[in-house]
């Protein structure tokens, strides 16, 4: 398995390329061209003890499966946002996860709900990027040096983006918040063996204040696991693969979307997290 550290170089070198065709000052003036983002923090805030989606198109999964079979991008998200998503996650990580900002752009033009970029992003050219493309959130793992977090959570906000610090743990949890985070991203899956278990986003939520934004990743096959997600403390639940293997995206999101509003979660009293 490739490690977090080879990881990072590889993102630095895949970053430096694209630099060397559109300098970082030209990505500045683009960014004061583009649009003004959502206020995704306003938009994703669960209300009487609901739970949002956030959809997320991919061409690879967590475990390598190919999903490059998609096909249109751009209607794949229109189907989400017809069933309720609260926001579309695009993943543009080119090595692991073939994805592409090209995705991107189709995504954005296609819709109006907040996109959340997935991507290795380890230099404040990437964060610049992603606005330029029209992100609204951008996810940032908890991973990288204390410093460098904390000087991406900085241009991210500046910027007018959310940024989802993504913890493996306790002490990452920990280190998102001390960072900056206003939104913290758990996931389930076992970042060395790859096994779900959701008690290990309960974990991470256990110690993040009740007013950072929480976000499940990872194990979401259907309605019940959004529905346990929402018990164990999560505001957001993020999903993919199940929807993209689904026969009817749009009808498999809106059956999240309504587990995530279900009457029985607004007498929830172990979702609030000090």
């Amino acid at each position: 398995m490739t490690s977090f550290e080879e990881m990072v170089v590889s993102a630095r070198a895949a970053v430096a390329g694209r630099e060397s065709r559109v300098p970082l000052e030209e990505m500045r003036d683009r960014v004061r061209e583009a649009d003004s983002p959502t206020n995704a923090l306003d938009a994703l805030r669960p209300r009487d003890g609901s739970i949002s989606v956030i959809a997320e198109v991919k061409r690879a999964t967590a475990t390598f499966a190919d999903l490059s079979g998609v096909g249109d991008v751009a209607v794949l998200a229109r189907f989400y946002a017809a069933g309720g998503a609260a926001g579309v996650s695009v993943v543009t990580e080119p090595v692991r996860s073939h994805g592409r900002l090209a995705d991107l752009d189709a995504v954005r033009a296609s819709i109006d709900a907040p996109i959340l970029v997935n991507d290795l992003v380890v230099t404040p050219y990437q964060v610049h990027e992603a606005r330029v493309h029209g992100a609204d959130l951008l996810l940032l793992d908890a991973r990288l040096e204390p410093l460098v977090l904390e000087a991406l959570i900085e241009r991210t906000h500046s910027l007018g983006m959310l940024a989802v610090v993504e913890a493996h743990s306790r002490r990452e949890a920990i280190t998102a918040v001390e960072t900056g985070a206003l939104c913290v991203a758990a996931d389930a899956r076992d970042p060395f063996t790859g096994l779900v278990d959701h008690r290990r986003f309960e974990q991470v939520a256990e110690v993040l204040p009740s007013s950072v934004l929480r976000v499940a990743t990872g194990g979401v096959a259907g309605p019940r696991d959004v529905m346990s997600y929402a018990r164990r403390g999560a505001d957001v639940v993020l999903v993919g693969e199940a929807i993209i293997r689904s026969q009817d995206p749009q009808q498999f999101v809106a059956e999240l979307v309504a587990a995530g509003n279900h009457p029985a979660l607004q007498n929830a009293t172990n979702r609030e997290v000090s």
